[in-house]
């Protein structure tokens, strides 16, 4: 029984997990809260709104919906997957498929149950469990605009975080929300491109089994160097976008990022990138959609570190 829950919390995929939990709390602290997520949870000010208490639940429902959609997913590609990934457990048999059924709809239950807000956030996590199982279902069908959907959920946290502010700011009546906002509008299309370039390089890396499958994907569409080609065109993008929150973002919001962020990113980012560039050139996909991920994070610190400080 223990080597079954194990086997179960593996499929909910634990490391994209903590990275939405990262993401969750990344997103309330760019909006100029980093001291409110240690202050009391029955604290009056107008600027300490959110609590542990709410982060907590808030990261449960998020996990709830990660993991019932990862394992939804292993079952709908359980014939791709004795290619693409033989060491899964519903294709090894450790996990029966009536088993893994019954845990997604428990899961996706309790994301609701965790997710519960005050309208208009009340629909947010039904929504967003709509969502998923459409992705599981039809969406990842449909070559690129899987991949683009991909990296929309992975900027729900985010998004979370901003309409959960600007509702809350209405409330108060005494924020302005632009005072704030603009730190975390950087964020969102970052994460969004990076995600979108790892998604693509995942489907190059799983080519043999889609085709196997017949799921047609962007690199079997389009063919693997128009494929790689995309992605390290994304990734270049995301590179030489990085000065934008430094000298635009005061045209919309009045507030501009400070240099330390093209200092941090530049040092950080810029050797991450080319090496994931070489690798996709190497047909190396696998690091290269794992270096993605790390310099997803190590830019997310890079906002939160510059956005302190202005």
């Amino acid at each position: 029984m223990q080597s079954k829950i194990c086997t179960l919390f593996e499929m909910t995929r634990p490391k994209n997990i903590v990275i939405a939990i990262i993401t969750l709390v990344v997103g309330y602290m760019l909006l100029g809260f980093p001291n409110s997520l240690f202050a009391p949870d029955d604290c009056n000010s107008d600027l300490d709104w959110i609590g542990w208490s709410i982060v907590i639940r808030l990261a449960l429902a998020f996990a709830f919906a990660i993991g019932f959609a990862n394992i939804q997913n292993d079952i709908l590609d359980l014939e791709s997957d004795k290619v693409n990934r033989p060491e899964r457990p519903l294709v090894t048999g450790k996990i029966s498929v009536k088993t893994a059924r019954i845990t997604w709809i428990s899961m996706f239950i309790l994301m609701l149950i965790f997710g519960l807000d005050s309208f208009p956030l009340i629909l947010f996590f039904p929504l967003l469990g709509l969502l998923l199982i459409a992705y599981n279902k039809w969406l990842k069908h449909i070559p690129l605009l899987k991949n683009m959907t991909v990296a929309f959920l992975c900027t729900t946290p985010l998004l979370y975080a901003l309409m959960d502010f600007i509702q809350l700011s209405k409330i108060s009546g005494s924020i302005n929300p632009q005072d704030f906002i603009w730190a975390i509008i950087p964020a969102i299309p970052f994460a969004f491109l990076l995600t979108t370039a790892r998604e693509i390089y995942k489907d190059l890396e799983d080519e043999t089994g889609d085709l196997k499958a017949g799921i047609m994907t962007f690199p079997l569409i389009a063919g693997s160097a128009t494929a790689r080609r995309l992605a390290g065109a994304i990734i270049l993008f995301t590179w030489i976008s990085l000065p934008l929150p430094i000298f635009y973002m005061d045209k919309v919001f009045g507030h501009n990022y400070p240099p330390l962020f093209l200092i941090i990113t530049g040092i950080t980012l810029t050797p991450i990138f080319a090496v994931i560039l070489f690798s996709a050139r190497r047909k190396n996909y696998r690091r290269a959609q794992s270096l993605t991920k790390v310099a997803m994070f190590l830019g997310l610190v890079a906002l939160i570190a510059s956005s302190t400080i202005n």
